[in-house]
């Protein structure tokens, strides 16, 4: 392309257009659903069928047993070399013009390995390099980053804890108080985000906090979660809508720093923390242009209900669990969804579009509609097995309070202001274990209320889906199959996990 693009209309029908595969490798297609429909070329490569066979844009590469992976990087790279995929891909080359450009790949996860497995496969990786990512995405690092323009994080100190009495003396010193959260550099923040109010809460954690060599140690606030997705481009950076977050929510998740649910709609926030978390934003992405990160990042901010202040909560470096609810948005979908632009980043596509003027049209218009989403984990401890499992597609609420199936469906765009899109996850026949998603749902109501807690219609839905999950306890049978793996997780880590 030789002369630059000017429009976001110009932009939409450049990649409407485009021949190029590209491919999303992943355990299900939750994160980018819906690019199929504004990029010419996108398959989804998925290790579980969601959708049943029905999504015309999936690949689920044929299984005759049941692997193991430790790891969702482990997962991606059986996808990446499965041999139903290198025979797609080789399909796809086969009717482009000879000169044409590099096939495309993308991943919420992955490593070094799988750059080498790239290059072998001779597949252009559409994100930044793997060893800036995992730098950039401790807790530690983009506490420091934010403090460098002026993006502060909630009262904290970065430190090495060695007991208890330490952490105490330490948060004293500082000023932190009693009631504490301490967070890992690494890992999923309802698994590494620890609430540290007594001896006991202490030692329940004290391996995973002592072993690490910094941890970041804050006041506990009373806070409500929040999320925002944004582009760091040769541009600039653009930011797309601010949403409200859930966390540790009882009916949805076993962690209590589990993050478990977004929503989007005019009420949940003033004018002026819209504005005040797209300029923090902003500086973030210009940050981390300047120290080689391009594309697409997510923010969570924390809103301190009883001061108002807006912090820091963690920079994601990737793709996230929000980024099918910022893409999907009235507002992206109206215009363009945001990840347009890191496609065109790392296709060195000729931009002169001013993210001045898209950021406050989603300041302006970004709340618009009410949209939200959930993620349902199975809460027990007990191992069970799952023995009937509600298809993806749209539902309503009976009068009784459970869903109805009204009919199967890939779309999220398919519902009406009274239902719900329900993307299964885990099906029958498969094993529920302690934290697994179930199921993401997508509603067109808000979760949180203006008290900032669950609405109870949110409630009324939530209860409903889960209880279309039914199981039940294992036999001595499938106890034995599970006792070969040693650990009863290892077998399905990683699949579930979308943050």
């Amino acid at each position: 392309m030789t002369h630059a693009i000017t429009s976001l209309s110009e932009l939409a029908g450049y990649w409407k257009a485009n021949t190029t595969p590209i491919y999303f490798i992943s355990p299900t297609h939750f994160n980018l659903m819906g690019m199929e429909h504004w990029v010419g070329g996108w398959t989804h490569v998925n290790f579980l069928d969601t959708c049943d066979g029905h999504h015309p844009n999936i690949l689920v590469p044929a299984r005759t047993e049941s692997p193991v992976f430790e790891s969702m990087e482990a997962l991606n790279a059986y996808l990446l070399g499965h041999r139903d995929f290198i025979h797609r891909m080789e399909s796809d080359r086969n009717g482009l013009p000879t000169h044409s450009p590099k096939s495309r790949v993308m991943f919420l996860f992955f490593d070094d390995s799988i750059e080498s497995l790239c290059r072998e496969l001779d597949l252009d990786i559409m994100m930044p390099p793997h060893n800036l990512r995992t730098e950039i995405d401790s807790k530690v690092v983009t506490t420091e980053l934010g403090n460098s323009v002026g993006v502060s994080s909630v009262p904290n100190v970065l430190v090495s804890v060695k007991s208890y009495r330490h952490l105490m003396e330490t948060a004293q010193s500082h000023g932190l108080g009693t009631n504490l959260v301490v967070q890992t550099p690494y890992g999923d923040s309802g698994k590494t985000t620890f609430f540290i109010n007594s001896e006991s809460d202490y030692d329940a954690v004290a391996r995973d906090i002592e072993s690490q060599e910094q941890v970041k140690i804050m006041k506990r606030i009373q806070c409500l979660g929040t999320a925002i997705e944004a582009c760091a481009t040769r541009c600039g950076t653009f930011v797309g809508p601010l949403m409200g977050e859930l966390i540790g929510n009882p009916l949805l998740t076993p962690y209590p720093g589990g993050w478990c649910g977004n929503d989007l709609y005019p009420d949940a926030f003033g004018d002026d923390i819209r504005r005040q978390a797209v300029s923090m934003t902003q500086r973030l992405g210009d940050a981390l242009y300047s120290r080689g990160y391009r594309g697409y990042f997510e923010v969570d901010y924390l809103l301190d209900l009883q001061t108002g202040a807006l912090y820091l909560g963690e920079i994601n470096p990737r793709i996230s669990g929000v980024t099918a609810m910022t893409n999907l948005s009235p507002f992206c979908q109206h215009h363009v969804p945001l990840f347009l632009l890191h496609l065109s980043e790392f296709s060195d596509l000729p931009l002169d579009i001013d993210p001045a003027e898209f950021n406050e049209q989603s300041l302006t218009h970004g709340a618009d509609g009410a949209t939200a989403q959930f993620i349902l984990k199975y809460t027990p401890e007990a191992l069970n097995m799952i023995t009937d499992a509600p298809v993806s597609g749209v539902y309503h609420l009976s009068d009784t309070g459970n869903l109805v199936f009204e009919r199967a469906a890939v779309d999220r765009r398919e519902t009406g202001p009274n239902d719900l899109f329900l993307l299964r996850i885990m099906n029958s026949g498969e094993y529920a274990y302690h934290g697994a998603d179930l199921a993401i749902a997508f509603l067109n109501i808000p979760l949180i209320g203006l008290d900032r807690q669950l609405t109870p219609d949110a409630a009324k839905w939530i209860k409903a889906t889960r209880n279309a999950f039914v199981t039940r306890p294992l036999t001595d049978d499938e106890y034995a199959i599970v006792d070969r793996y040693n650990n009863p997780g290892v077998s399905f880590k990683g699949i579930g996990s979308h943050d």
